[in-house]
């Protein structure tokens, strides 16, 4: 089931003497106040998915975020939101240190094979991409890379549902119902992540990373909230997160499809890499 939240247009801050009274639900209505025009948060249905996991090699990897048109990760057929990068060569990829960055400088301008998981068809694929510090943009790839778990990583997705005409949301390009906001330059992992960012970024332009299920891909758009742009909420537009938000093109689940990758030999900050 869903819960609606009419949005008010008030946007104050909960005080904790608000927070131990109402709870945890009441707060969280209370801290989307303001932000939006309608917002529909879904729980989780049915029990907890396992974990997708790469044998001998944990679900970790390097998340890909933003893509520089003409770059070397672009090339390479390399998505943002959807692909992990888990191995470099014969090198998994596992912890949180400088590998990636060492063996991407150590194959400048020559073809280095990357083994890839995809979150959209839950299946690990190869692909060749060349680094290089010629092809005119930032980095050895030229995409944005964040080192994280990709169990239940579709889950942070908020869904934009209606779109109030000449509202921040509408001036910024975003599509009802088929725009699913996927990533921003700051981390999210919860639901209330995102309206923080939005009030944190009141009547400053905020990038945002959106995927649009009828055209299957990803794209940046920079939005201004506006709590006084005339209509209701800070982005004039409905959002949707949780069970029944997410993106459709997924998989049914994680113990039907788990990633297949043959464990390569063991080897040894997030940035544009």
């Amino acid at each position: 089931s869903s819960d609606l939240w009419r949005c008010g247009r008030s946007g104050s801050a909960v005080s904790e003497r608000q927070t131990n009274r109402e709870g945890e639900g009441e707060r969280k209505r209370r801290a989307a106040e303001g932000l939006f025009g309608t917002v529909r948060e879904s729980g989780a249905m049915g029990g907890s998915q396992s974990a997708h996991s790469t044998s001998g090699g944990g679900s970790e990897g390097y998340h890909i975020h933003g893509v520089q048109d003409d770059s070397p990760a672009q090339k390479a057929g390399l998505e943002p939101f959807f692909d992990f990068i888990l191995t470099v060569g014969n090198t998994r990829l596992n912890r949180e240190n400088d590998t990636l960055k060492d063996l991407l400088k150590a194959n400048v301008e020559k073809a280095v094979k990357l083994e890839v998981y995809s979150m959209k068809v839950a299946k690990v694929r190869e692909v060749e991409v060349v680094p290089s510090n010629m092809w005119g943009g930032q980095g050895l790839l030229g995409a944005s890379v964040r080192f994280c778990s990709f169990q239940g990583a579709h889950e942070h997705v908020w869904h934009v549902l209606n779109i109030e005409p000449n509202s921040p949301a509408d001036l910024a390009g975003l599509t009802p119902h088929t725009d699913y906001i996927v990533g921003a330059d700051q981390v999210m992992q919860e639901s209330e992540d995102f309206y923080n960012l939005i009030e944190l970024y009141e009547g400053k332009p905020l990038k945002l990373l959106v995927y649009n299920s009828e055209l299957d891909k990803c794209r940046e758009i920079a939005v201004t909230p506006n709590g006084a742009w005339g209509g209701e909420g800070s982005l004039g537009c409905g959002i949707g997160y949780g069970y029944l938000h997410r993106i459709p093109c997924f998989p049914p689940g994680p113990e039907e499809t788990k990633p297949d990758l043959s464990p390569p030999p063991a080897a040894a900050a997030p940035a544009p890499a």
